[in-house]
């Protein structure tokens, strides 16, 4: 054998898996026909929170005189190339980070397609590499709408949104999953005209329903065009200056730009010698993330069970320990209890169960909300939009779950993960003290809410 161990895919996932192992004495190698960082680092998280972080500054430079700074007179104003620029110059140093780090810890970087030619035998670049374990992180591509038209640069995808050259005029969303709403939310931070529909009852469809509302309100307030339970039944590309889009609930609307975020799929061609198991295009696993075959292993995107760069860094930390032989339980992925972020503008973060999740479970429940609109930090930094909302099991004060909508939500939310990983009672939290002003004390007004309520 060549390798102990060939992970296909260098994002997150596949990264962490091979670094473990390569830590481990195992001989390893990490194989991409990209570069290495994968969707998150090339073309999704790190480039897209970098752009909406500028998006964050702009804002806070449109409000700098109502603060007493003056600019003497001069509006904030955005130099595209040179936002552009930043974002690449923080991309090539998390790269060359991550390759850093991969090769101190002894893994081998093939550069290259990997096919497999049987279930022990992988061919990239033409040559012939042979492993006695596999992983596969090859994540997803993004799907795309009926009529989507790929040569015409007007129609975006999470690829090539980044090789925008100017920002548009105009554009409309398809998908109000988090990446659609997080690049309304970029923007509009411009003046950019946005329309955003989706075809479920709400936006961010899986999380608990008061976030998805609140920011559709939240967005209408900003001037964002907001559509529900609509589809996009067609669009006119012939006119080389607008885009004519035909929805299903009877309007039409120009743009300049269509952005499809209506999910991923994954390539599962380079599989195809493995007779693998899929179900809606995604490999089919045990509970160690085995396939059919015990050795080929598939993490990320490629089962579709988190959906998120940190879910598939988390199942790799858990296969690599698997094949070690060591820790691998301790490890278990705990699905139920990640924190997952949405970067716009109100921020939103959500952890554990959401109320239609309990009623699916017939769980009796308690909630209580706390607003930002009297946290004395959000007021003083003029961001008083959203709530704190958490949910208690009725029966024994556990913390089942905490929706958060506003500042800092992103960074709130990790304080109650463990909470709730850990079935903490609100008696708990009612005693953990706060300091002040800040962000965080919207927790504590929900807990004292909530405590009261349970209390009565």
């Amino acid at each position: 054998m060549d390798y102990d161990v060939i992970v296909i895919g260098a994002g997150p996932g596949g990264v962490e898996t091979a670094r473990i192992l390569g830590r481990n004495k195992q001989k390893v190698a990490l194989v991409d026909y990209r570069e290495i960082g994968g969707t998150c680092l090339n073309r999704g998280c790190i480039p897209a929170k970098t752009m909406l972080y500028c998006a964050d500054l702009f804002r806070g430079a449109q409000s700098l005189l109502e603060y007493g700074i003056d600019i003497h007179g001069t509006q904030p104003s955005l130099d595209f190339e040179k936002m552009i620029s930043k974002r690449s110059e923080i991309m090539t140093k998390i790269r060359a980070g991550y390759t850093r780090i991969t090769k101190n810890d002894g893994v081998d970087f093939i550069e290259g397609f990997a096919n497999f030619l049987d279930a022990n035998t992988v061919e990239v670049a033409g040559k012939q590499y042979t492993a006695g374990k596999f992983v596969l992180a090859t994540g997803a591509n993004a799907l795309t709408f009926p009529g989507f038209v790929k040569e015409d640069p007007r129609f975006l995808i999470a690829d090539n949104i980044f090789e925008l050259k100017q920002m548009p005029e105009s554009i409309l969303i398809v998908g109000a999953g988090p990446v659609g709403v997080e690049f309304a939310s970029f923007f509009n931070a411009f003046g950019v005209q946005v329309t955003i529909l989706d075809a479920a009852e709400s936006f961010l469809n899986f999380y608990d329903s008061d976030l998805g509302k609140t920011l559709i309100a939240e967005f209408n307030k900003q001037g964002i065009q907001t559509y529900t339970q609509t589809l996009l039944e067609e669009i006119d590309s012939s006119d080389p200056s607008i885009l004519k889009a035909k929805l299903s609930n009877g309007q039409t609307i120009q743009v300049q730009n269509v952005l499809s975020a209506i999910g991923l799929l994954p390539d599962l061609d380079y599989t195809k010698a493995l007779d693998l198991e899929a179900e809606k295009r995604r490999l089919l696993v045990n509970e160690n993330y085995q396939t059919k075959h015990a050795h080929i292993y598939a993490i990320g995107d490629v089962i579709g069970l988190s959906g998120s760069a940190y879910g598939a860094e988390r199942e790799g930390l858990f296969v690599a320990h698997h094949i070690l032989g060591e820790y691998a339980d301790y490890y278990k992925v705990p699905y139920e209890h990640f924190p997952d972020p949405v970067f716009t503008y109100p921020e939103i973060a959500t952890v554990g169960y959401s109320c239609e999740q309990l009623d699916e479970l017939g769980v009796d429940y308690t909630t209580a909300k706390s607003f930002y609109l009297a946290n004395p930090k959000a007021f003083l930094a003029g961001k008083t939009q959203g709530f704190c909302k958490i949910i208690a099991d009725s029966k024994t004060g556990e913390l089942l779950g905490a929706h958060i909508i506003g500042l800092h939500a992103t960074e709130i939310v990790h304080m109650l993960t463990i909470p709730v990983m850990q079935r903490m009672k609100i008696s708990d939290l009612r005693r953990m003290v706060y300091g002040h002003p800040v962000a965080m004390e919207v927790v504590k007004d929900a807990v004292v809410e909530c405590y009261k309520k349970m209390s009565s």
